[in-house]
């Protein structure tokens, strides 16, 4: 009686110094890292402003790679919602929520799931330092009352602060294996195209302006005097459609869409525009653009056509693209390119087919640093 006594003693005063400590232990807890790298700010901010690669540099598939996700609400921005469920206990089921998002300053992320307390947040903080941008992460969460959660807090920067050290090393190693471009000039859209008849020729030329103007304006003669002979028009704006951009040759072709002369296509080409309707459409809406549907349905090739060698006929690519209207010298297009690819990996796309543009001003008759184009670039 006497030994169950003095257990039963020693019992309660472990007890009361559990509580008693608890009581004393701080009921809020944050931790902070940072990681450093040389891609562009925008670049940086926008890979962590959505969900869609967030498998890559989050840790909780390298604890278990059968964790499930699941996303919800807007693509990107507040609102954005992942919720992942795992076979580990020590994972459980939960939630993150984007709650705030300033552009190229910080995103708050909440997170819901099964461990100890309430109010649990994440704040990505992004700076530029000359050509470095550092990624500052920290974490907080409020324990309240809850005794065992204030105990848990003590390992708080062993158990989230581990994984915060490799999330952000996973950052890092994700950007650096993204094309290193900075699009904060560009205003991309997401949006689709149709497919349409063309007629065009494949064409190489020196990896050089004047050398791909000169190749560029022998392909469009050809072009447009074969759509002259068979009685077509042209129903849209020549384009360039790049098939190898290599360190000497450039290959590429050039493609004009055509209609036969008559058809409803070509009428409703040769409808007077508005010139103010024009240049809007030259840097379209994307809210217009998403709300049109698109007929993605190739159009019926055309028959009885006559062609020389060099030119032939074929459909365009249709589908979803990422689109850039640019004004400037043509020789900056391949910049552009680059940057769609950057812009492309930072939010999740993935590229087909091959990059195209517009020329939607005739280069022989406008200032160079004035001509027109939009870029695309096609996504699945």
């Amino acid at each position: 009686m006497t030994r169950f006594l003095e257990l039963l003693t020693s019992a309660v005063i472990v007890a009361i110094l559990f509580v008693l400590v608890g009581v004393f232990l701080p009921d809020h807890r944050s931790v902070q890292h940072s990681v450093e790298t040389s891609h562009p700010l925008r670049q940086a901010f926008d890979t962590l402003n959505s969900f869609k690669r967030f498998a890559e540099w989050n840790p909780l598939r390298q604890h278990d790679p059968r964790v499930a996700y699941t996303l919800s609400g807007p693509s990107e921005g507040v609102g954005a919602r992942l919720d992942f469920a795992s076979v580990l206990p020590e994972i459980g089921k939960g939630s993150w929520h984007i709650t705030e998002s300033e552009l190229d300053s910080h995103i708050r992320h909440a997170v819901y799931n099964e461990k100890y307390g309430q109010n649990k947040n994440y704040l990505m903080s992004f700076r530029q330092k000359g050509k470095i941008v550092e990624i500052d992460w920290k974490y907080s969460v409020d324990y309240g009352w809850s005794l065992p959660g204030r105990y848990a807090g003590l390992y708080v920067d062993r158990t989230v602060g581990d994984d915060m050290k490799r999330g952000l090393a996973n950052i890092a190693n994700l950007l650096a294996s993204m094309p290193n471009f900075d699009y904060r000039s560009l205003e991309v859209q997401d949006t689709q195209v149709a497919p349409l008849n063309v007629l065009y020729v494949s064409t190489t030329a020196d990896r050089n302006i004047t050398a791909v103007e000169n190749a560029m304006d022998l392909a469009l003669k050809d072009i447009r005097a074969v759509i002259a002979s068979n009685h077509l028009v042209e129903t849209d704006k020549p384009r360039l459609i790049t098939t190898n951009f290599g360190s000497d040759k450039y290959e590429f072709d050039v493609a004009i869409p055509v209609a036969p002369a008559g058809s409803k296509v070509a009428e409703e080409e040769a409808e007077p525009v508005d010139p103010a309707a024009a240049e809007a459409a030259e840097q379209p809406d994307a809210t217009a653009q998403a709300a049109h549907a698109v007929d993605l349905t190739p159009p019926a090739p055309l028959e009885g056509l006559r062609l020389p060698d060099n030119v032939r006929q074929g459909h365009s690519y249709g589908g979803r693209v990422l689109m850039a209207p640019y004004r400037g010298h043509p020789a900056a297009l391949p910049l552009i390119r680059d940057q769609l690819r950057s812009y492309a990996a930072s939010h999740g796309e993935n590229l087909q087919d091959r990059a195209f543009e517009e020329y939607l001003s005739e280069i022989a008759d406008t200032a160079a640093e004035d001509a027109k184009f939009r870029v695309y670039w096609p996504i699945q």
